[in-house]
């Protein structure tokens, strides 16, 4: 019974030590990188004519560390085509507002260099223009308006001062013509008092 006991008292302390280097092992697995870790078991494999002889811990513990590290790769990559597609949205999202704003930029900067004339929108050079030309074009009417009222004016005056003459000649010629009526009646009157006697 007492070799019994002794017996497995040295199995459990052998498993112990065993699992103490393992978890040892497995502590130094972790803190080299994957090449590394590929480096060891080659250095620590027994050679066997031309084989290597790996230890099954530790070809297990290489790999759960390469297995792992493909999940942790994998997971990463995901997290990153995920990030690129986000920045994707993002960056087609803001390719949207700027083509809004660039639309609203050309539509303000249109607006702010034209003006409505008669219900149509013009440029501001062309609205100038027409501006100018309608200021000229009353300038040049005015002068021609006035030059043609004192045409006017004057063939006017001259007209009056010969309807003036005219009449001052009618009326002397009225007056004249008066005094020979006059006469001639007298004379008639005088030619017929005469013959009546």
């Amino acid at each position: 019974m007492r070799i019994r006991t002794l017996l497995f008292a040295v199995l459990i302390a052998g498993q112990s030590v065993s699992l103490f280097a393992q978890n040892d092992l497995k502590a130094r697995f972790d803190s080299l990188s994957l090449n590394e870790q590929f480096e060891y078991v080659y250095d620590k494999s027994e050679t066997y004519e031309r084989y290597k002889v790996v230890k099954i811990s530790t070809f297990n513990l290489l790999k759960q560390n390469s297995v792992d590290s493909i999940d942790i790769y994998k997971t990463e990559l995901k997290t990153r085509y995920n990030e690129i597609a986000d920045l994707k949205n993002t960056i087609a999202g803001k390719d949207d507002k700027i083509k809004v704003l660039t639309t609203d930029l050309e539509s303000t900067t249109k607006s702010k260099d034209s003006m409505v004339f008669l219900g149509a929108e013009i440029g501001k050079g062309a609205y100038n223009s027409i501006m100018w030309g309608l200021v000229f074009g009353l300038i040049i009417l005015s002068v021609v308006v006035f030059l043609m009222f004192k045409r006017s004016n004057s063939i006017t005056s001259e007209t009056k001062r010969r309807l003036d003459e005219v009449e001052e000649e009618f009326e002397t010629h009225r007056k004249s013509a008066l005094k020979r009526e006059q006469k001639l009646a007298r004379e008639l009157m005088d030619e017929k008092l005469k013959h009546k006697f």
